[in-house]
């Protein structure tokens, strides 16, 4: 059987700072899904100006709600901070297509930033899949479960690296497409670019985590993109699953983290 190596607990300072850097954006995001529930005049205009219909509201409190609510029980807390990356990644993207200003983009980036933050304060596991520290994994892997997890990751990089060069490459039909999704010709390149950064920095052992993290925010976006004109956007969706079911079996510290095993 394979042993866990020893996690130390983490400090009483690191925990407590960690747990008020979640509370605060746990807390905005809960009014805010509850102010979807509730669907005030502000809210229904707010969405309509971004380009969504009144009947996407209710199901993105929904949606909303619930990824918090996974995100503030502690056993299911990583999960539910890459369900939120994902729909702040998909905020984010509303914005860069309604050519919102600095603020708007940005503040769903800084959400995100704190919600990780908050857990990676607060929980010990995490800090060596972060590259914020020099610690090297001691955790025994199976040939056959880390080739498994390589493969996983491998297919969505691979998806998502040609889906880069085409942009880069800027095709007519790339920029009739993103006309049609409601992006102008500029923003083809910059995002090329980076969907690159991110599969790159996927691919680095040492930053996999936070190039997944990146990715759940990027694929977020397109997501929200494709509900926005009533597109099927399960594509998307499959391939942060790959992202993310890759690392899980490449990694054992990470199966510790993820509820899908008692």
């Amino acid at each position: 059987m394979m042993s866990e190596p020893k996690v130390e607990p983490v400090s009483r300072l690191s925990l407590w700072a960690g747990r008020i850097m979640s509370a605060l954006p746990a807390l905005f995001l809960l009014v805010d899904g509850v102010m979807k529930l509730i669907k005030p005049a502000v809210v229904v205009e707010t969405t309509m100006q971004l380009g969504y219909t009144e009947g996407v509201i209710l199901p993105l409190g929904v949606v909303l709600l619930a990824c918090t609510l996974v995100y503030l029980i502690p056993r299911t807390t990583v999960l539910g901070a890459i369900l939120l990356t994902g729909y702040l990644g998909g905020a984010v993207a509303t914005h860069v297509r309604a050519g919102a200003g600095a603020f708007p983009i940005l503040f769903p980036a800084i959400i995100g930033a704190l919600l990780w933050g908050g857990l990676y304060l607060r929980e010990k596991r995490l800090q060596p899949l972060i590259p914020l520290t020099t610690q090297t994994s001691t955790s025994s892997q199976t040939k056959k479960m880390l080739w498994l997890g390589r493969i996983l990751s491998a297919l969505p990089v691979l998806m998502l690296l040609f889906s880069a060069v085409i942009k880069l490459l800027k095709l007519a039909n790339v920029v009739t497409e993103f006309a049609r999704l409601g992006y102008p010709e500029s923003r083809v390149l910059g995002i090329g670019m980076l969907e690159i950064a991110c599969a790159v920095v996927y691919l680095i052992p040492r930053t996999s985590v936070l190039g997944a993290i990146l990715l759940a925010g990027y694929l977020g976006g397109a997501t929200a993109t494709h509900v926005r004109i009533g597109d099927p956007f399960f594509i998307p969706i499959v391939v942060c699953m790959l992202v993310w079911g890759g690392l899980y079996w490449r990694d054992q510290r990470l199966r510790a983290l993820l509820p899908l095993r008692s």
